[in-house]
């Protein structure tokens, strides 16, 4: 019977494994640049064959069409990052390169979509404009008032004082408290999410919103289709709402090319009843609490739990992105206008967002406002890192101005091409006087900056661009609040477990993983 039970496992190990392989491949723009060039290259195979007399008139008009793209590009308002990642494939293959360039940025699905989202913020504005939080965050902490203007004016999030915050190490500390907080709910539990995969940790939940249901309570659960492929079947969907859950699909994978798919709803909110809400790194599935084998020994993962009017916040961003997903309008009032009991002031909190649609780059604004205001240390964790010209230059400036930089970074891979072109940003930052630390245990998947014992930032934000400027993403900016010392303490804990990446140490990076990084770094905007 044991041996049934151990096969058994270890077939559903190899299914899941082969569906994350399936969810990364599709995942990466790079698949559509590729197959695009080997249909191109196809493409003039025939032409050569086929109309091998007017082939020099083909190319001579391909390379003058290549000359007139180059020279728009070069004055259009894009990141030289982005404008770079785009000439190879426009200078090898000009036809489909342009094609494909112009198809990622008029697709006309994209501009439906990002009128959609317009409409939706604008009549849900009202609902966080000059609330009494924020003016009397400005009161009490005057030195926060500069961000939070900013994120009032480019994002509508406002400033609360009067909000708890507790912040989890880990998906095995959060995890139990999730429960405790989903029993408590009386009204509604909202549930957005990057990837829920069939799971222990979803079981658990899902006991209690079959529950919570029968209670009476409005139960929502939005997640996406590339990051939980596995329930991305209208089956699956139909299932959660024959159950009393109202379930949505975030952009539907299907297989036609749209580039409007790779903007993805990379965001991790859990929402009870207004009251209480969670973000933070941790997606819903076995690996983030640690409850499953892969090849890391450890998942490494945080979260932090806001209890207070802040989280009306996230309440807004849930169904803001609940009526774009169902392309509908709802009036939000209900949700929203609750009462909270007074507490005294905690520290300044400001849940935000950002999307790819407000070009406004507000998640990378407000790394680089911490990395700005820094003048003791700035300490780093993040799975990834691939960042552009504006942020790396925050960085060392950061650094030139002695500021201790520090990062935590796995050790090991999850995505290759991603590691491999993340090593050779991080030979630069080595170069440039910013220590950078190897996890050890197993995988870090945590997103977190932490400065001077006065500003933290912790959410679902990579330091990549996919991140920064593609996907849907949510965080919260603490300032003076007491649970930024928890956060810091987690950071010098988990360095602990860390060896330093020093040159010595990148010298003995093998060499296919270095070629691989230099070879894709030209494509760092689009990984």
């Amino acid at each position: 019977m044991t041996d049934i039970k151990g096969k058994k496992e270890l077939h559903t190990a190899r299914i899941q494994k082969r569906l994350r392989f399936v969810r990364t491949f599709i995942y990466s723009r790079l698949l559509i640049i590729i197959l695009l060039i080997l249909v191109q290259l196809a493409f003039f195979f025939i032409v050569d064959l086929k109309l091998e007399p007017y082939t020099k008139y083909f190319f001579g008009g391909s390379a003058a069409i290549s000359i007139l793209f180059l020279i728009y590009l070069v004055n259009c308002s894009s990141k030289n990052e982005f404008k770079i990642a785009w000439l190879l494939p426009v200078l090898i293959v000009p036809v489909f390169g342009i094609s494909l360039y112009f198809l990622y940025k008029t697709n006309s699905f994209g501009r439906r979509f990002k009128k959609d989202l317009i409409d939706i913020k604008k009549n849900s504005r009202n609902l966080l404009l000059d609330l009494p939080e924020t003016q009397e965050t400005y009161k009490l902490y005057p030195k926060i008032k500069d961000i939070s203007l900013y994120l009032i004016c480019e994002g509508n999030f406002p400033a609360y004082t009067d909000t708890a915050a507790e912040y989890f190490p880990s998906g095995e500390a959060v995890f139990p408290d999730m429960l405790s907080e989903l029993k408590k709910a009386q009204h509604f539990i909202f549930i957005e999410y990057f990837i829920i995969e069939p799971s222990y940790m979803w079981d658990e939940i899902l006991k209690i919103l079959k529950a919570k249901v029968k209670a009476g309570v409005d139960v929502r659960v939005l997640y996406d289709s590339i990051g939980s492929i596995t329930f991305s079947t209208r089956q699956y969907e139909k299932y959660l709402q024959s159950i009393g859950i109202k379930a949505k699909i975030f952009q539907p994978f299907v297989p036609v090319f749209d580039t409007s798919l790779n903007t993805r709803d990379h965001r991790k909110i859990l929402d009870v009843d207004g009251q209480v809400a969670y973000t933070g790194g941790i997606n819903i599935s076995d690996e983030y609490i640690n409850r499953k084998h892969t090849r890391f020994n450890y998942w490494k993962d945080t979260a932090i739990k806001l209890k207070g009017p802040a989280v009306r916040t996230f309440t807004v961003m849930f169904l803001q992105q609940w009526n774009l997903a169902n392309k509908t309008t709802e009036n939000y009032e209900k949700y929203v206008n609750i009462s909270y009991p007074i507490e005294p002031p905690q520290g300044a909190v400001i849940p935000y967002g950002d999307d790819a649609y407000n070009n406004a780059d507000i998640a990378e604004n407000v790394y680089n406002y911490i990395l700005s205001k820094s003048h003791n240390y700035v300490h780093i964790i993040s799975p990834y890192i691939i960042i552009d010209d504006t942020l790396l230059n925050a960085l060392i400036f950061a650094a030139k101005r002695n500021v201790d930089v520090t990062l935590l970074v796995p050790k090991h891979y999850d995505h290759l091409i991603t590691f491999c072109v993340g090593r050779t940003f991080i030979k630069t930052l080595i170069k440039n006087g910013i220590r950078v630390f190897a996890y050890e245990p197993g995988f870090i998947h945590a997103k977190v900056f932490v400065s001077d014992n006065n500003r933290a930032a912790v959410g679902s934000i990579n330091l990549d661009s996919r991140s920064l400027y593609h996907h849907f993403e949510c965080g919260t900016l603490l300032y003076d609040a007491p649970v930024i010392f928890d956060i810091e303490k987690d950071f010098l804990e988990t360095k602990e477990q860390c060896t330093e990446i020093t040159m010595q140490e990148y010298k003995k990076t093998p060499h296919i993983q270095r070629i691989i990084g230099w070879m894709f770094r030209i494509f760092s905007s689009l990984l």
